[in-house]
């Protein structure tokens, strides 16, 4: 090829050449891609990139995965604390009465008519007191004086608070071996009835004294039932 046909061919070049170059930058702009990027990294065709909007977005799927749950102490720290017990008969004592008395709570009055202790099983009895314990037995009658018919329940109506505060309930094995017809039987008491019974308490022999809290029947008693001291 001559010289002059080479010159002359030069500016056709160049021109199909800034034409290319032009319909890619085109397209670039058109993905989000300036010229001068896709001529630094060598580009020559539209690049595929990824969208930067909705929630696939790769900024946004990063910002929920990197939120770290709460610790334990902050979880902890909703939770609500239990309440200190201060209406135990313990810490607010009822008013305190004579062994004599008789004392009327939670629908009922309840006169004791005698305590023994010790109190032995009768002969021949399987059952018999450990070592350091005592029976208490105890006869007393109680008479309904609420106007409606209330379960009397021997458990739920006597608590016997020894000399440290601790509890005993009735017993159920000591009650056992009581003579037929002595032992109290839970029941239905009707209004102005009057229902007689003995129970027994197994208790520490260096226990004494006893005082014993009563509640009656225990949904209707007041938060501070009653003592009877069961010193003589």
């Amino acid at each position: 090829m001559s010289l002059r046909s080479r010159r002359s061919s030069l500016p056709v070049r160049a021109l199909l050449a800034v034409g290319v170059v032009s319909l890619a930058a085109a397209g670039c702009a058109s993905q989000g891609v300036t010229a001068g990027q896709a001529a630094a990294a060598g580009v020559t065709s539209p690049p595929t990139v990824a969208a930067t909007s909705g929630s696939d977005s790769p900024s946004a799927a990063s910002s929920s995965s990197s939120a770290s749950p709460a610790s334990p102490a902050d979880s902890s720290s909703s939770v609500d604390q239990p309440a200190s017990d201060s209406s135990s008969s313990a810490s607010v004592p009822g008013k305190l009465y004579k062994l004599t008395d008789t004392v009327t709570e939670g629908g009922f009055t309840l006169k004791i008519n005698s305590i023994t202790m010790p109190w032995n099983p009768p002969a021949g009895s399987q059952f018999t007191p450990a070592p350091t314990r005592s029976w208490l037995m105890m006869d007393f009658s109680v008479t309904n004086v609420s106007g409606g018919q209330l379960m009397f329940d021997t458990i739920g109506a006597f608590d016997l608070r020894d000399n440290a505060n601790a509890t005993h309930l009735t017993s159920v094995v000591p009650g056992d071996t009581l003579p037929a017809g002595k032992l109290f039987q839970d029941h239905e008491v009707k209004p102005g009835e009057t229902a007689r019974g003995e129970v027994v308490f197994d208790l520490p022999q260096s226990g004494a004294p006893f005082r014993l809290i009563f509640s009656g029947n225990m949904w209707h008693a007041s938060q501070n039932p009653p003592s009877i001291s069961l010193s003589k």
